[in-house]
């Protein structure tokens, strides 16, 4: 638990930090942010944001269809700052003309260019990995070991349609190509334990009662059981299963992300664009990953402490927008393995 002292401790320390970059503090001014991030996980950054320049941060939580609002809304929009969660989603603020480009040179210099495009960044990230059992031998492991007949019958997953799987499938598509890639899928499904179902959660349930003996799933569903907002059970469940250090045959890690965007229309562009080049300041990041147990995107910035115990995840080298847009070719192929039969 974050003490008082502490806090203030870190207020100061951000806004020292927001002052290294020569940005005048002690005005009135607010931006509108229109996130699908739960209230709870983004509020400590706001309050973080402004008490280190002023700039109050007006948050609308949109639990979904927050492309369909700001169509909606069109050019009269309030929105500054727009979050959501998802290469997929990130991905569309672009591609339906809401948002403009993010041009900073700081937001150059921090973000991997791979994290980032002409008009969004990534705030954090969440690997998507193998997980077994703590009691399995199994070491480091690629994504085309997954299709390897030695693991017939003991893998699980969650439906592969499911946006966090066919971001990985598209990744691999980009990678491989669609025949090697239709083949890959036909290895995976040949080795299920069981249909897929459930979410990520569910697999690490299973994982620890031995329906299946290696999983996929995103490193902060493990973090978030292990840290017990689930349940006493869940966290025994996950408390016995851990990460696996997976990577592409050339590459690193699969990763999807929590994204932000000017908004296309936003009234405060340049206080808005002062809010994203913040969320990226080492101690904005940490405070930030932290409440959703997520890896930080900027070099030197914290983990917190469940996050740094899973290990370190080197991400692959694969331009995020080139694996959006391999999305539909991805379901496509899903759908034709027919994995839901």
């Amino acid at each position: 638990m974050t003490t008082p002292r502490r806090a203030s401790a870190i207020l100061i320390a951000l806004a020292a930090t927001w002052l290294s970059f020569g940005v005048a503090t002690g005005y009135a001014e607010e931006i509108n942010l229109y996130s699908t991030r739960e209230p709870q996980l983004v509020e400590p950054v706001i309050a973080s944001f402004t008490a280190a320049t002023g700039i109050t941060v007006k948050l609308t939580y949109i639990e979904d269809n927050l492309v369909t609002r700001m169509k909606a809304e069109g050019d009269a929009s309030p929105a500054d700052v727009l979050m959501t969660i998802g290469l997929d989603k990130t991905s569309q603020f672009a591609a339906n003309d809401l948002s403009q480009p993010t041009a900073s040179p700081l937001l150059d210099r921090v973000i991997p260019p791979r994290l980032r495009g002409k008009e969004w960044i990534s705030l954090s990230v969440r690997p998507r990995v193998v997980m077994v059992r703590n009691d399995s031998p199994q070491g480091t492991i690629r994504y085309e070991d997954l299709a390897d007949p030695r693991f017939r019958g003991q893998l699980c997953i969650r439906s592969p349609l499911h946006q966090n799987n066919v971001a990985l499938i598209s990744a691999y598509l980009v990678h491989h190509g669609a025949d090697a890639t239709e083949a890959w899928l036909r290895g995976i499904k040949a080795n299920l334990a069981h249909a897929p179902e459930g979410k990520d959660n569910d697999i690490i349930r299973q994982l620890a009662e031995g329906r299946c003996s290696i999983g996929i799933a995103n490193t902060v569903a493990l973090a978030q059981l292990r840290d017990g907002r689930e349940g006493a059970e869940w966290t025994a469940w996950a408390n016995s299963v851990k990460t696996v250090p997976t990577t592409f045959d050339t590459s690193g890690a699969h990763v999807n992300l929590t994204g932000a965007a000017l908004a296309k229309h936003a009234p405060h562009r340049a206080a808005a664009l002062k809010f994203l080049e913040f969320l990226v300041t080492p101690a904005a990041q940490k405070i930030y990953a932290a409440a959703e147990l997520e890896y930080p995107v900027t070099a030197g910035a914290e983990s917190a402490p469940l996050v740094a115990a899973m290990g370190v995840f080197p991400n692959d080298a694969l331009d995020i927008d080139a694996i959006a847009a391999s999305q539909k070719a991805a379901i496509a192929l899903i759908k034709k393995v027919g994995f839901e039969k």
